[in-house]
């Protein structure tokens, strides 16, 4: 357990150097990789050893490296892709965040807040040049949520439909392709919005979706349904009933609010939720969230929790009925 780090560094080291776009095309040395990449052979072939050991890649008896099942989401074009997430894992900032995580525990505060002295989200709004990687990795990762949030829900009943903090709009595209007479608005920073508009992931929509800057801190547009994709649990209660709060404001009669996020399972059940509770403490300051946290929070915010459904991903979608 202790020796993770170093996996998931040599991981992130592959993705960097793009060695799973190269191999896509087939097997190849460690020499045509090196060249391949600017790197010296002999190291190059020691990161593929190591992340071959773990099934990421595989050494052949000629001493050619091949992909495997589990190299094949490093791809760039992966759907989904989980290459700039494994690369924005060692990007500085992240390193340094997660230095902090003695501190986080000893005060209960983000990491940001000592290195940079402000919340992480401002920080980044004001150095969009050092979460690139963090930025595509959410879309990237939205690829796969998607598929599995419309495998578990029909959003065909709505006419109107707000996703909060979207991105760059990955989910809100497979919703509206889902649901031909439904109307969209991708709702997010001014930065992201203007990240979305240079995507173009839902420019084929644009006689019925549109693009709106803002905080959700201080307003929502009105739709039938808000959806909210792994928003909440990066903060935390009194944070996110000022959120949710403006969601029942825009939420119409009849309406639905879709929260898409983990659930914390039971005393020592094993679960992602558990470990990505701890990145929520150091990165944003948040949490993840059992259902009773759930259910409380909602009350507290002007909902009532009607169902969780599964999907076949690790997250959930908490459904709250507005009252």
């Amino acid at each position: 357990m202790l020796l993770g780090k170093w996996v998931s560094s040599a991981i992130s080291a592959a993705a960097h150097f793009g060695i799973a776009d190269h191999l896509e095309s087939g097997p190849k040395s460690p020499e045509e990789l090196a060249s391949l990449t600017g790197t010296q052979e002999r190291s190059l072939y020691r990161l593929l050893r190591a992340t071959a050991s773990v099934g990421v890649f595989t050494e052949l008896e000629d001493g050619r490296f091949a992909q495997t099942p589990l190299s094949e989401p490093l791809r760039s074009n992966a759907r989904p892709s989980v290459r700039h997430m494994a690369m924005m894992l060692t990007d500085d900032w992240h390193i340094r965040s997660w230095e902090q995580l003695p501190w986080c525990v000893e005060t209960g505060k983000p990491a940001s807040y000592k290195l940079n002295g402000m919340p992480m989200f401002d920080w980044m709004g004001q150095h969009p040049e050092k979460t690139v990687n963090f930025n595509q990795a959410m879309t990237d990762l939205s690829q796969g949520d998607a598929a599995a949030i419309l495998q578990s829900y029909d959003f065909s009943r709505f006419e109107h439909v707000v996703d909060v903090a979207g991105g760059h709009g990955t989910l809100l595209a497979e919703i509206l392709d889902q649901a031909p007479k439904l109307r969209g608005t991708l709702f997010d920073m001014p930065h992201v919005i203007d990240g979305a508009k240079k995507s173009g992931i839902l420019d084929r929509f644009a006689n019925r979706c549109t693009l709106e800057a803002g905080s959700f801190f201080e307003s929502l547009p009105a739709a039938d349904a808000h959806v909210m994709k792994y928003i909440i649990h990066d903060w935390y209660d009194p944070e996110c009933i000022k959120i949710l709060g403006n969601c029942r404001k825009g939420i119409r009669p009849g309406g639905r609010l879709l929260v898409v996020d983990q659930v914390v399972p039971g005393r020592n059940e094993p679960g992602v939720a558990k470990l990505m509770d701890l990145e929520m403490l150091v990165l944003p300051g948040g949490m993840e969230r059992t259902e009773q946290q759930f259910r409380e929070l909602f009350a507290a915010s002007g909902f009532r929790l009607e169902r969780i459904i599964p999907t076949p991903g690790i997250q959930c979608i908490i459904e709250g009925i507005p009252v």
